[in-house]
């Protein structure tokens, strides 16, 4: 079976999982990373993002944390970005729910990219601390070539939630963990449900690094079982 959005064999390109890999790390600390993630049940949000990140007044409320939409057959792309493969995974509908979208990338310069930066100009003349912009600056990128510089990343297909993100055990997907960690994960969290001293994940562990083939029964599981 091949895997595409809802299933659907046709639509490769689209993904119903968003994917958020642990950053620059690998061995030993990208998995005690996950394992912090996973028992805090918190993705914080360490970095501001969007069109206002750089505003001094309003940065501290862009700060998101991020996810990817892209093709889970592509992963490598991720995962050579990153340099971990360590993460988790989520359906769409549940970082909707927790208040996350996906990023507008607006071209610059571009008529329309003058047009979004106009609606961002009302709230500051005169600035509006509260203003309900600032609450959708987040999600809006202007990629493009910046003098000597190209900033460019749409191939991500990013989302995100502004303040971070907060889940359950029941909400992860699947887990992006290295085939040989696969077993010590396993009863680290048989373990931890056992001795009630920390949430436990029971749904799919997924190697990044796997075949396509491989990746593409993997998900197909993860899909029945949704």
């Amino acid at each position: 079976m091949v895997l595409g959005f809802r299933g659907n064999a046709a639509w490769r390109d689209m993904s119903e999982y968003l994917v958020h890999f642990t950053k620059g790390t690998d061995g030993a600390d990208g998995y005690q990373a996950l394992l912090g993630i996973l028992g805090s049940g918190t993705i914080e949000a360490r970095n501001a993002f969007g069109m206002a990140r750089n505003m001094v007044h309003v940065s501290h409320t862009q700060a998101c944390a991020c996810f990817s939409e892209i093709p889970l057959e592509y992963l490598a792309r991720l995962t050579d970005r990153r340099g971990s493969y360590f993460g988790l995974a989520f359906r769409k509908e549940t970082v909707t729910a927790a208040g996350g979208g996906p990023v507008w990338y607006v071209e610059h310069p571009s008529m329309l990219g003058d047009w979004v930066e106009g609606v961002k100009d009302l709230a500051l003349d005169p600035f509006v601390n509260d203003h309900p912009v600032w609450r959708l600056t987040p999600f809006v990128e202007r990629p493009g070539d910046y003098g000597g510089s190209s900033y460019r990343f749409e191939w991500e297909r990013e989302w995100r939630v502004p303040g971070g993100m907060r889940f359950t055990p029941d909400q992860v997907a699947f887990l992006f963990i290295p085939e040989e960690l696969h077993q010590a994960a396993g009863e680290f969290f048989r373990d931890a449900y056992q001795q009630n001293s920390g949430p436990a994940y029971f749904c799919p562990y997924i190697d990044p690094r796997w075949n396509h083939e491989r990746l593409q029964h993997a998900f197909a599981r993860v899909a029945g079982s949704g």
